[in-house]
């Protein structure tokens, strides 16, 4: 106070104010810059998470911040932590576990606010750092001082009534990319696979209405990747997990090939159906024109065919793409418009993980995929259909087995919860 009334009057003291001031940005840089250094704990250790399954299209697992535990989505489709929270008041927060920064011993504040959009709608959050676990509290994956963001407010209506209290992004960059946030970072934090060291984590559904889907890491997921039965595709998505597709065939149909002359796809764990471009419309519809509202039919339904990149041909049957709802059966395809280098683009969710074993991996840039059985194990040798005429799946050592053998449970529809379906990553700020 005595050397402000000083400067006021421009006296000895003036020089002080400036020095004083500089010396505090320096310390406070230097603290922002502890926390953003050193803080992760590598362990190479085997893990397995446990998906909740709710209603076919949400699957939650543990995570924690702080002192506190809570329902998450863990979304291969984004990036950052964003967690509800106590500062969202009650219209969000009304019989949900929420994140609440004062009963964290470890949490830091901070004054940033962003704006990041999701394709249900957007999300206004408020930025903290506390110690977090990729699980529970015995979990050996965790980080100390790792930016998350405190919901203030949203508008995405499924977040109203689902039981999830955070979306954990699991991207494949090590900082949030530009043009997903507003205003935009000019100082990106570490997000949480670099800061923990996960370079490689695996995603496999059982097949169920009820049955849930696991999430894996470690020396075994790895020998796993790079042992026979996986093949590996690589990832061509600047910042998602995108591949490149040069064929979608559906046999019986009678209609051309929406990717002759080359899509794209993203597997994202956080969205509930299939989503494809308008370019598919032709293929999706005559699925639709097939399809008998009573289900009674389910068993003419074609095996959707994807040609990856490298030769490798993934297979889903009705059960990944038909819907059973309170009154009668629908094609589960949500239509996306956006494009990419790669042409129109394609998003496998929820069904593709439950017939595909998925390894994500950061550190070569690549997805290996094994098909899985009903309770997700991958399958190694795959069963070969026996009137197969075609190659079904290049194995990682380049041979091909023939088209996959699927059984009548593979030609059923799969219950679902349309009100609490998550649709796909937004397109308005969308880049492949």
């Amino acid at each position: 106070q005595a050397c402000m009334t000083a400067v006021e009057r421009r006296d000895g003291c003036g020089l002080l104010l400036p020095l004083l001031l500089l010396a505090q940005a320096l310390a406070t840089a230097r603290s922002v810059s502890l926390l953003r250094k050193g803080r992760s704990f590598k362990a190479n250790v085997d893990n397995k998470l446990e998906l909740k399954n709710v209603l076919g299209v949400q699957y939650h697992g543990t995570f924690r911040a702080g002192d506190q535990e809570l329902p998450v989505i863990y979304d291969t489709g984004s990036w950052e932590i964003v967690l509800l929270s106590k500062l969202c008041g009650d219209s969000c927060t009304r019989g949900k576990v929420v994140y609440d920064a004062n009963l964290s011993t470890s949490f830091v504040t901070s004054d940033d606010v962003m704006k990041v959009q999701y394709a249900g709608g957007s999300v206004t959050a408020k930025q903290g750092f506390d110690s977090v676990s990729f699980g529970d509290k015995d979990s050996p994956y965790t980080a100390k001082n790792m930016s998350i963001w405190q919901v203030v407010e949203h508008q995405i209506p499924v977040w109203k009534t689902a039981r999830f209290s955070g979306i954990i992004g699991l991207g494949h960059t090590r900082h949030m990319p530009e043009g997903f946030r507003e205003p935009p970072d000019l100082t990106p934090d570490e997000l949480m696979l670099p800061a923990m060291g996960i370079d490689m984590f695996s995603i496999c559904l059982e097949r169920g209405i009820a049955t849930p889907g696991w999430m894996a890491m470690g020396p075994k997921v790895q020998a796993l990747a790079a042992g026979p039965g996986f093949a590996s595709v690589p990832v061509v998505g600047e910042v998602h997990w995108g591949i490149s597709v040069s064929g979608v065939q559906a046999e019986g149909l009678g209609v051309s090939d929406p990717c002759l002359f080359g899509c794209g796809a993203i597997i994202d764990s956080g969205t509930s159906f299939i989503a494809a471009p308008p370019s598919a419309r032709l293929l999706t519809d005559a699925i639709k024109k097939k399809l008998k509202r009573d289900c009674s039919n389910l068993d003419e339904l074609p095996v959707l065919r994807l040609q990856l990149e490298g030769g490798v041909v993934v297979e889903l049957p009705p059960l990944a793409y038909i819907l059973k709802l309170s009154r009668g059966c629908r094609t589960g395809f949500v239509e996306l418009d956006v494009a990419s280098k790669q042409g129109p683009v394609w998003v496998l969710g929820m069904p593709f993980l439950r017939y595909y074993y998925t390894v994500f991996d950061r550190s070569s840039m690549r997805i290996h995929i094994a098909p899985s059985t009903p309770g997700c194990e991958p399958i190694l040798t795959p069963e070969v259909a026996s009137n197969a005429t075609a190659p079904h799946f290049a194995a990682a050592g380049g041979g091909l087995y023939a088209k996959r053998a699927f059984s009548p449970a593979d030609f059923e529809a799969m219950e679902a919860d349309m009100d609490e379906a998550l649709p796909p990553p937004a397109s308005k700020f969308f880049v492949f």
